[in-house]
């Protein structure tokens, strides 16, 4: 019963974690597999220390 309850609290956290990496290139998907593979706290560290996906914009053109 224990491990039943631990394993469906380390998936709703891996959930939650996913759910922060949403912004980032690897997407939900790709945080949430990883989360699950690894720990979700170890992802955790790497979201906070690296900063969300930057967007580039193309150069406006100019109508004369």
């Amino acid at each position: 019963m224990a491990h039943s309850v631990g394993l469906i609290l380390y998936i709703i956290f891996a959930i939650l974690v996913g759910i922060c990496g949403s912004r980032r290139r690897m997407g939900f998907l790709g945080t949430f597999i990883v989360s699950l593979i690894f720990t979700p706290i170890i992802v955790l560290i790497v979201l906070l220390l690296t900063g969300p996906q930057r967007l580039v914009l193309p150069p406006r053109q100019q109508s004369d």
